[in-house]
């Protein structure tokens, strides 16, 4: 009885055999279009988190340009994700997506609540520009906490 394996390749078990024009299209490379458009879209995307971040650090009625960006990241996000999906990009275009949606997402949830309480948004960075302690620092969040609150009937 021989050791030797038999020549030619090795059989498995349940494995399908490839057809030879056929290449798995997560190891071949991106066709240059083709990564040349995924870079555009992933630094847009990029751009609108950046955007949307800045946003969110400018005076109150600028910061409403911290809700556009981060709508128009959110929805690009998205449609980039179900386009990596349904191109069957690389892994590297799917978490770029994924991280444009989770930022940008955060960044419009704080920009829509800072709009929907407006006055409350108002008069805390009235109060905080003039706080020179900490401890009237904290009143300026308490004073925030109970505008927010007085919105709402029963949350007293």
């Amino acid at each position: 009885m021989s050791t030797t394996p038999p020549a030619g390749p090795p059989q498995t078990r349940g494995a399908s055999p490839k057809r030879p024009g056929r290449r798995n299209r997560r190891t071949q490379e991106l066709e240059p279009e083709e990564f040349r458009r995924c870079a555009r879209t992933t630094g847009w995307l990029l751009l609108a988190i950046i955007v949307s971040y800045i946003g969110l650090q400018l005076p109150l009625p600028y910061r409403l340009l911290a809700l556009a960006a981060g709508l128009v990241g959110l929805v690009g996000g998205v449609l980039f994700l179900v386009q990596c999906f349904r191109r069957r990009l690389p892994a590297l275009m799917h978490i770029s997506a994924i991280a444009a949606v989770l930022c940008c997402g955060m960044f419009t949830m704080t920009a829509t609540v800072q709009t929907v309480f407006w006055q409350a948004t108002a008069t805390f960075d009235e109060c905080v520009d003039g706080a020179l302690t900490e401890r009237s620092e904290m009143q300026c969040y308490s004073e925030l906490e109970d505008d927010m609150t007085g919105l709402f009937p029963g949350m007293r």
